[in-house]
């Protein structure tokens, strides 16, 4: 049975509304906040939102779109240009490469696994902005940041899951 052209970008657009979500929450995270202490608080959400949909949707969630997350937050942030593409497309790799293993994993698990990850990203991106300044950079921002980003993590990913449960097709459909 042969769908219509209507059908079929109906169910193109559906399969992107991951990135669109996460490029969505990324430019809502980064609304200016006028306090220095309050701006080290700030979450990594392009962090937790590549992890929670390459691990729990990844056909749909793919390279190109861990790198136009991290080119949004590259050309939003202070941070050198390429960092963030770089590491989000690290943990986009490494998350596909071991979702296999954490599908069965609960809630708690999946978290754990999280916070290790999002440490030693915000460390490799604390060593890489490190030497591209060649100055020493306080470990309280990078602190702060990750204890933001793993304290946020169950949120973001209750608000991706309720995204993927109410306008994502089901898994099982194949794509046309």
């Amino acid at each position: 049975m042969r769908s219509s052209l209507k059908e079929q970008i109906g169910f193109f657009l559906r399969c992107r509304i991951p990135i669109f979500f996460s490029l969505l929450m990324v430019l809502l995270f980064f609304m200016p906040i006028h306090s220095v202490q309050i701006n080290y608080f700030r979450p990594a959400i392009g962090l937790i939102c590549v992890y929670y949909w390459r691990l729990n949707r990844g056909s749909l969630f793919s390279w190109g779109s861990a790198f136009c997350i991290g080119f949004i937050i590259d050309v939003y942030s202070s941070s050198p240009f390429g960092v963030n593409i770089l590491l989000l497309m690290l943990v986009n790799g490494t998350t596909g490469w071991l979702a296999r293993y954490f599908q069965a994993a609960s809630f708690n698990v999946r978290w754990l696994i999280f916070s290790l990850s999002a440490l030693f990203y915000m460390l490799i991106k604390w060593l890489f902005l490190m030497s591209y300044f060649w100055d020493y950079l306080p470990l309280a921002e990078i602190t702060m940041g990750y204890f933001s980003t793993v304290m946020f993590y169950p949120l973001i990913a209750t608000i991706n899951a309720w995204v993927a449960t109410r306008f994502l097709p089901p898994e099982n459909i194949d794509e046309q």
